[in-house]
């Protein structure tokens, strides 16, 4: 995989592209993960065009405007921009967890531009009720309110991958690849964060599951879910609750944590490599 970076106006995307010939497929990475994430799977890709982002605000692509903020559709403007500006026709759309939320809901809002989905460990949109609507708003202002980005901070590398496997499941050898994309070094060799702390603010406003069964019946592709049986997500859970509102849908679980692709990447990979050449 190539480093390499992509301009949509005012933001710069940066990605790791396989630079083959073939189809497109888009790489689209977890909530304050980057495109390092995914490069385990590009073995398995060698026939197509893979190109693994960094959403902005993560890894080493530029942030938003100091007065903006990250809502998850700006997400789906700037996915849209870069197939726009890139001129990639019917794209596969690989994503794991933020990522697979934000594969499924482009496929939904413009079906006629994605040939297949991949989603690893997440199936379909986040959803609160509607009645919660105030208190979410009103969480999203207050989380919002003075955040700035910060002094750079010190990184302890090792220290950081501690705290993030405190966090979550994720394996130590697998949060210091993505952790290691989320710094910038100095002259001195001194690390910081690179990603944007404005990131670590609450959603706006999720949808309701009324709004997401009415998008997620709007995919006309085929869509294969990726399910982790350890993960807090419970996709395996959520796919069979859910199963109807896909057309085309179907799920696969494998043995391990939110991170699968990483855990087990020979059998994830072989299963999206199977998935991508029967589209």
């Amino acid at each position: 995989m190539i480093e390499t970076k992509f301009t949509l106006g005012t933001l710069t995307l940066a990605a790791l592209d396989n630079q083959e010939a073939g189809e497109v497929i888009i790489g689209l990475h977890g909530f304050l993960d980057n495109a390092a994430s995914l490069r385990p799977l590009a073995p398995y890709l060698q026939s197509y065009r893979f190109i693994a982002l960094d959403l902005p605000g993560h890894g080493r692509s530029s942030h938003r405007s100091e007065d903006a903020h990250y809502h998850q559709l700006d997400f789906i403007q700037d996915l849209y921009a870069f197939i726009q500006s890139e001129g990639f026709n019917r794209v596969i759309l690989l994503g794991h967890s933020l990522g697979g939320i934000l594969a499924s809901l482009y496929a939904a809002i413009f079906p006629e531009q994605v040939k297949g989905v991949i989603s690893i460990d997440a199936c379909g949109p986040l959803t609160k009720s509607a009645q919660s609507s105030a208190k979410q708003i009103r969480d999203s202002i207050v989380s919002r309110y003075n955040k700035t980005r910060s002094i750079p901070r010190l990184v302890d590398l090792d220290d950081a991958v501690k705290s993030r496997c405190q966090l979550t499941d994720i394996q130590p050898e697998h949060a210091k690849v993505i952790l290691q994309r989320n710094l910038t070094t100095d002259a001195s060799g001194k690390s910081y964060w690179a990603s944007d702390p404005k990131l670590r603010t609450r959603s706006t406003l999720r949808l309701t599951d009324t709004q997401a069964e009415a998008l997620m019946s709007g995919i006309d592709c085929p869509i294969l879910f990726l399910a982790a049986s350890n993960s807090f997500k419970n996709v395996h859970d959520v796919y069979s609750e859910r199963a109807d509102w896909f057309s085309q849908g179907r799920c696969e679980v494998f043995q391990g944590g939110h991170h699968i692709h990483m855990e087990k990447t020979q059998e994830v990979g072989t299963a999206i490599r199977q998935f991508v050449e029967q589209l």
